[in-house]
């Protein structure tokens, strides 16, 4: 039974993963080795949530069976204790738990930085991006070796060094390192998941963030289109630069190639040989192949962020377009004819509000409870720790199972939302409708697996189910981990104190001092009462204005079209001619003019209050259309 079970969790665990590897990253478009790596540690990361209380009920079933049946009792005792769905022998969870921890450890420290820093260079062959990757991770690997080299000397010079102590001594730096990283973001989500959800339920503050978002995407694509065309106009001059003839110029065809602006133009180049000994003309002499790697490099990243810009403004303005739909239908109080839509409405505008705000009580306790137990949990006796307090109150193996599921996935949430919703510039973003990028994939995938096993271990603590707080307990997952007292200031220093770090991090997160400190240097950053802030979410009102308008004018476009190639149906082929000619002198330089003349004044006065750097090149374009003459009637005739 207990595989059978094992086999559910981990067909979940499964689609579960699935499904957000092809929310985030287009599986047909990633590299096999990177989606592979992305799905396996994520896969690891998630399935803890089932395996973690699997390993909890089957140890406290191994103690009942223990303390009740002593070993001169031949009877079958069985039956004094309730014996979990999910038991599994200790054995097959111990080697379940070594392919989990050393999987993941294989992945964090090699596979996935190596596979990170090949997708990210910009080499032409497959040799190249190798050897990059290893050049760039030698670095790394040399300050972790040194690292290391220290911790072995301490433990040479405190203790026998034996083959078990230099096991305990990798998984104790593996984990104090995760553990460090885990309280942060730990931290930040319990604060933010519950905050996050209450703000949905308010839609006229969230319509606000929605406007300063348009705002702040509509910079980013504008910086986005700024950097492709200075990129192509690069791919340009080198492909003046470089000749034919050049063994360059097979790595210039390809970086075209990742050009799609540049696909259908008819490019300048070198015929002659002799080019570069002209005296004259001496820029192509500092065209090398290391540059050309640098311009590869610089395509692919420019290239993919413009489109994802792009796709990102698209599902913004659309969010944004249907909550003011939404609030402006509550506020004229419209009744809909269709029941499934007025079933929609009440849902939406009534339900959904009231629902979020009992979800983000409930996440908001669940937060205070488990901060309270890292506080905490250090303390054996009393036992202060709500969650330990809960799971030795608990009998039934059943919902010892359930409540662990429970504790250890709202814990995975906030933790793992820290990590979605993390973003270091253009570096690290994890975008939905499949536009986050290799990089991204790789270095989140990179975190998770650095956090499955502390997350595990920490979750542990929580419910005294470890031997540091109760030596009658040691689970499968314990045995795989080893004793921290091979170095004694992590044991009972750093492992034990750290956690209460905790509750710093969530009073700076309710306090948004993150936000604040970015705001005033400069970033982008939404802060209730910042003018600046104001000034983004007014900007963002009028560019939602301006996509409304152009999208009804298309629709009024496409409906005209249809109603008059319907009226003309019986016309003669002569009389529609006809009609089409004066059409195209009467309407086209007008609309034309207008339609133009309008999308660049309001371009230009949407952003004028904010950025100030692009000031001078939105005005030009704007005296350009203003001053231009008005064409006449006649002009094409």
């Amino acid at each position: 039974m207990g595989f059978g079970v094992l086999g559910v969790e981990l067909i979940v665990v499964f689609i579960l993963v699935l499904l957000l590897l092809r929310r985030h990253g287009n599986i047909l478009k990633l590299h096999p080795a990177v989606t592979i790596s992305v799905f396996v540690a994520w896969f690891f990361s998630f399935v803890i949530i089932f395996v973690v209380p699997m390993d909890v009920s089957n140890t406290l079933y191994d103690k009942c069976l223990t303390d009740t049946c002593p070993i001169n009792v031949t009877r079958n005792c069985t039956e004094l204790c309730n014996k979990p769905l999910s038991y599994l022998p200790p054995s097959y969870l111990e080697i379940f738990w070594n392919i989990v921890f050393w999987s993941s450890q294989l992945l964090t420290w090699f596979i996935l930085p190596l596979l990170s820093s090949y997708v990210a260079a910009g080499e032409f062959t497959i040799g190249g991006k190798v050897k990059a990757a290893l050049l760039e991770n030698a670095i790394i690997y040399g300050t972790l070796g040194l690292l290391f080299g220290v911790l072995l000397i301490y433990v040479v010079a405190s203790k026998h060094l034996s083959s078990e102590a230099i096991k305990v001594l990798c998984i104790t730096a593996s984990n104090t390192w995760g553990l460090l990283v885990l309280i942060f973001l730990m931290g930040y989500g319990f604060v933010q998941v519950p905050r996050a959800i209450w703000e949905s339920s308010n839609y006229g503050d969230l319509l606000t963030k929605k406007r300063f978002d348009v705002s702040k995407i509509k910079i980013e694509l504008d910086e986005a289109q700024e950097k492709l065309n200075e990129i192509v106009e690069e791919v340009k001059h080198v492909n003046r630069l470089v000749p034919r003839s050049s063994e360059l110029r097979e790595f210039v065809n390809i970086i075209i190639s990742k050009c799609p602006s540049l696909q259908n133009q008819d490019l300048e180049h070198v015929d002659y040989d002799d080019y570069a000994s002209n005296t004259r003309n001496r820029d192509d002499l500092a065209i090398s192949r290391s540059s050309l790697v640098s311009i590869h490099s610089k395509v692919i990243s420019t290239h993919y962020n413009h489109h994802r810009c792009n796709v990102i403004w698209e599902r913004t303005v659309e969010e944004a377009l249907s909550l003011e739909d939404w609030l402006q239908m509550k506020t004229k109080d419209v009744h809909t004819t269709s029941v499934k839509d007025s079933v929609q409405f009440v849902f939406r505008i009534y339900l959904m509000p009231i629902l979020l705000k009992l979800i983000a009580i409930i996440f908001g306790m669940a937060s205070i409870i488990l901060v309270w137990s890292e506080m905490l949990f250090s303390i054996k006796k009393p036992t202060l720790s709500i969650c330990a307090i809960v799971v030795e109150a608990v009998r039934s193996p059943a919902l010892i199972v359930f409540v662990c599921i429970l504790l250890i996935s709202y814990m995975c949430l906030c933790t793992y939302y820290t990590i979605f919703k993390l973003r270091l510039f253009n570096y690290y973003y994890m975008a939905p409708a499949q536009q986050t990028d290799d990089y991204s994939l790789l270095f989140s995938a990179t975190v998770l697996s650095r956090l499955t096993t502390p997350l595990s271990l920490n979750f542990l603590s929580l419910v005294h189910e470890d031997p540091r707080y109760n030596s009658e307990i040691q689970t499968a997952f314990s045995k795989i981990m080893g004793s921290f007292e091979v170095i004694p200031f992590i044991a009972k220093g750093f492992n034990v104190y750290y956690p209460i770090l905790i509750a710093l991090i969530g009073i700076a997160t309710i306090l948004k001092l993150g936000t604040r400190c970015l705001a005033f240097l400069g970033f982008e950053a939404f802060v209730e009462d910042d003018d600046i802030s104001m000034d983004y979410v007014e900007e963002g009102k009028q560019l939602l204005l301006r996509e409304r308008r152009l999208r009804e004018r298309g629709d009024k476009k496409v409906e005209t079209s249809r109603s008059g190639n319907s009226s003309r149906t019986k016309d003669t082929q002569r009389d529609t001619n006809f009609d089409n000619d004066r059409a195209r002198l009467l309407d086209s330089p007008e609309d034309s003019y207008s339609e133009g003349t309008w999308h660049n004044d309001a371009r230009a006065n949407s952003s004028r209050d904010i950025i100030n750097s692009k000031q001078s090149g939105r005005a030009a374009s704007h005296n350009f259309s203003r001053n231009s003459k008005k064409k006449s009637l006649f002009d094409d005739v």
